[in-house]
């Protein structure tokens, strides 16, 4: 009621009303409640759309500021009643079925719990199994490296057989090959990226990181935090460019790469990027994010990183041995780091030395290596939001709501960076398949994001589109 107040005191005071909200479905739903209770001054109203806080993005989105787009605001209102209907529909039932209360569904939390619902029941149903390798470490001009038997063994009597055969043998190499390849940059962030990069390099929540970048925007330092295009500035990306040319040299000076966008994708958004690279770096936390986001930024524009993989073939004789046997070692080794220069690259180096054909090399020791399967890995927040993109669930102003909502809700619990579902989560996630299958199905889910897509291209009636959701979900129990 305050700031209502002030605002409708400020705008009769004013000759003209400009609204700067986000530039986003629920920014346009803000601007279009604000127009509702300005309107009353008399005083002319216009939308002002900007995608960073800075001098020059102010000024132009005011010479352009236009009318409300009311088909973003159309697109809210479906998703806001949709959710609304869905989950104060069905957690009820929850409530009842489980005999529990507090608990909650919803179109895009539930599926999302079912995710990891589904990944720990492969984690408690998956057997662990050995297996064993035999080996020799051999030696070329100094430099040591492996090569491996190419037939693993489930029991390691196999292997120790190999093994001891091995070590009465001389080696020679029978072909040697190099490759060289080109590993081109990583994109620029977007919302997504940025949360599960932040997560897995930052160890911060999806929450924290979209918390400080929300005030890296309102402070300058970067664009819009809530985006799902590629796009960048071509003013800017010049700008870039030239400090990479001046700062790596010109052999680092890549190019402004046009990447394939989802057809899903805001395209009058851009990629977050830092506003400026003149402007310093914000202290703590929010320095560490800003760095991230600017290194990220300049990778995406630096030259290719080059590798070099090599693979050998060596052949192990003797006497002893009716046939020779056969080894192969791979190695792997940076030419040129390019765009990894600025952002880490998970690429891991192998030594393999330039082998001749026919060449004779110097046996260190023969080995045996017991290896384990190893089960799915368990979703950290950062991998469970790529997921959720991959399957269409959920948009870029979600992601970090629907994962605060399930540890909320008590239906996930963090340890050592892994969500872990709880007892509970069991229960919801088997209670709803069971009753409410097509709100679990992930295609339905991602059906109706995309359906609120078409309602903010002007495709579909909005309320059309919450009537049709809503009843098929609630066909089975209404």
């Amino acid at each position: 009621k305050k700031v209502v107040s002030s605002l409708e005191r400020i705008a009769r005071k004013s000759d003209e009303i400009f609204i700067g909200t986000d530039p986003d479905r629920e920014g346009e739903a803000i601007a279009f409640f604000l127009y509702q209770l300005l309107k009353k001054t008399g005083k002319p109203i216009r939308r002002a759309v900007f995608y960073e806080v800075t001098p020059s993005a102010l000024r132009k989105s005011i010479e352009s500021a236009g009318e409300l787009n009311l088909n973003l605001v159309h697109a809210q209102f479906a998703r806001r009643i949709l959710d609304r209907l869905i989950g104060y529909r069905v957690s009820p039932y929850l409530w009842k079925g489980l005999g529990k209360k507090g608990l909650s569904a919803g179109r895009v939390q539930s599926p999302a719990l079912r995710l990891t619902v589904e990944r720990e029941r492969e984690i408690e149903n998956f057997k662990q199994t050995s297996y064993y390798i035999a080996g020799a470490v051999l030696e070329k001009g100094g430099e040591q490296f492996r090569v491996y038997y190419p037939v693993s063994f489930e029991n390691p009597a196999g292997a120790k057989e190999i093994e001891e055969k091995l070590r009465s043998c001389v080696f020679g190499v029978v072909s040697f090959e190099e490759k060289k390849e080109e590993v081109p940059p990583p994109r620029p962030f977007i919302t997504s990226t940025l949360q599960s990069s932040a997560n897995a390099i930052l160890g911060m929540t999806a929450e924290k990181t979209q918390a400080i970048a929300q005030k890296l925007y309102e402070t300058g330092y970067i664009t819009y935090p809530r985006t799902d295009s590629y796009r960048m500035n071509q003013s800017k990306a010049k700008e870039f460019l030239s400090f990479i040319e001046q700062s790596f040299g010109k052999e680092y000076r890549g190019r402004l790469r046009k990447f394939r966008e989802s057809s899903l994708s805001q395209g009058a958004h851009e990629c977050i990027r830092p506003t400026s690279l003149t402007g310093g770096h914000p202290p703590g936390e929010a320095g560490k994010l800003y760095r991230l986001i600017l290194s990220r930024t300049l990778a995406s524009l630096m030259s290719d990183m080059r590798i070099r993989r090599r693979k050998a073939v060596v052949e192990a004789r003797s006497p002893l041995l009716k046939k020779p046997l056969q080894l192969e070692g791979k190695g792997l080794s940076i030419a040129f780091d390019g765009w990894s220069r600025v952002y880490p690259a998970d690429i891991k180096e192998e030594p393999l030395p330039h082998l001749s054909e026919g060449e004779v090399l110097k046996l260190i020791k023969t080995f045996v290596e017991e290896r384990k399967t190893k089960p799915p890995p368990r979703y950290t927040e950062g991998s469970l939001i790529r997921k959720l993109e991959k399957l269409g669930i959920g948009r870029p102003s979600t992601y970090a709501t629907i994962l605060q909502t399930l540890k909320k809700r008590n239906y996930l619990r963090t340890r050592s960076r892994v969500l872990v579902p709880t007892e509970v989560a069991f229960e919801v996630v088997e209670y709803l398949l069971e009753n409410f299958p097509l709100m679990m199905d992930y295609g339905f889910t991602a059906m109706m994001e995309e359906e609120l897509d078409r309602v903010e291209g002007g495709e579909a009636d909005w309320k059309e589109v919450v009537r049709k959701f809503f009843e098929r979900v609630m066909r089975d129990v209404c």
